[in-house]
């Protein structure tokens, strides 16, 4: 049985970050950029283990040369952007027949999705398949039916956080805004929305999707982080989380991520102008009382 560990929580909450760190261990498979463009042939997912011959091409392609888990924002060279790299796959899960939302059921993706999921991961030659992607977070009662011992990781960082990191990347205006009938951020922004009350909604209404798919999982097959624990100690919440996954913890892996550091930029949204940091309060007043931020 496929017992593969999803990454959930709201974007810019360093689920990507946590995400890359974990696929550098040795026993971990992912879906690769070559997958995500080819979702039809999962095998391809033997390029991981090209990936894993060259950590020092792994620092450079997955996180920048540094520790940035967003690294399309800049350019990258023809073999950058070949080089084997664990993405949200997005495609692969389209391919495969999962819905957008939970409400599409289970049995249409238990042909399609655990298969090509199992072959990722045998492909791949990791005991473990770790995949992080936000649209998922809508997503968690299907895919704790689809596999019964998958475990679910949840990672919630300061709304006010998010939502000033969510201003500041390239991706944000076209991001399709779910609960406002998929309109776009810069669509919404060019009707007359504030650009700060959609970038607090994106926080409370992700993180409320996650948190009610995660209510109808068994609470073992759930561990909850925050950010600010991971900032705070990163190399204990990598362990814990590697090993509630099923990835143990080992020398190999440790000497592999020692690089990874986790950029405290929890109060960088005190800089922002008061008007933007009172509307953020407001739309997000209730969720950071609920997620002990308030």
């Amino acid at each position: 049985m496929e017992q593969p560990l999803f990454l959930v929580g709201a974007p810019r909450s360093g689920t990507s970050l946590l995400y890359k760190a974990l696929c550098l261990h040795p026993d971990a498979a992912y879906i690769s950029n070559w997958v995500n463009r080819f979702p039809s042939v999962p095998q391809l997912a033997w390029a991981n283990r090209v990936a894993a011959r060259f950590p020092g091409a792994q620092r450079r392609v997955w996180f920048g040369g540094g520790d940035a888990a967003y690294v399309y924002g800049r350019r990258r060279s023809a073999w950058e952007r070949a080089f084997p790299m664990p993405v949200e796959g997005e495609p692969f899960f389209r391919h495969a027949g999962v819905p957008e939302a939970a409400d599409g059921g289970v049995a249409g993706v238990n042909g399609t999705l655990v298969p090509a999921l199992a072959k990722v991961r045998a492909s791949a030659g990791g005991r473990v398949l770790v995949n992080k992607r936000i649209g998922n977070n809508r997503r968690i009662p299907l895919l704790a039916e689809a596999f019964p011992d998958a475990r679910f990781v949840e990672l919630v960082r300061d709304g006010r956080a998010v939502a000033a990191s969510l201003r500041r990347v390239d991706w944000w205006p076209e991001s399709r805004l779910w609960w406002r009938d998929g309109t776009t951020a810069a669509a919404a922004e060019a009707a007359g929305a504030d650009p700060w009350e959609l970038c607090a909604e994106a926080w409370v209404e992700e993180a409320a999707a996650t948190r009610r798919g995660l209510a109808a999982v068994a609470p073992a097959r759930v561990l909850s982080t925050t950010y600010e624990q991971f900032v705070a100690d990163s190399e204990r919440v990598l362990d814990d989380v590697a090993r509630f996954g099923g990835l143990e913890p080992n020398d190999a892996w440790r000497r592999r991520r020692a690089f990874v550091r986790v950029p405290d930029r929890n109060q960088a949204w005190r800089d922002l102008p008061a008007d933007a940091i009172a509307t953020i309060e407001r739309v997000e007043a209730a969720a950071l009382t609920s997620h002990g931020y308030a």
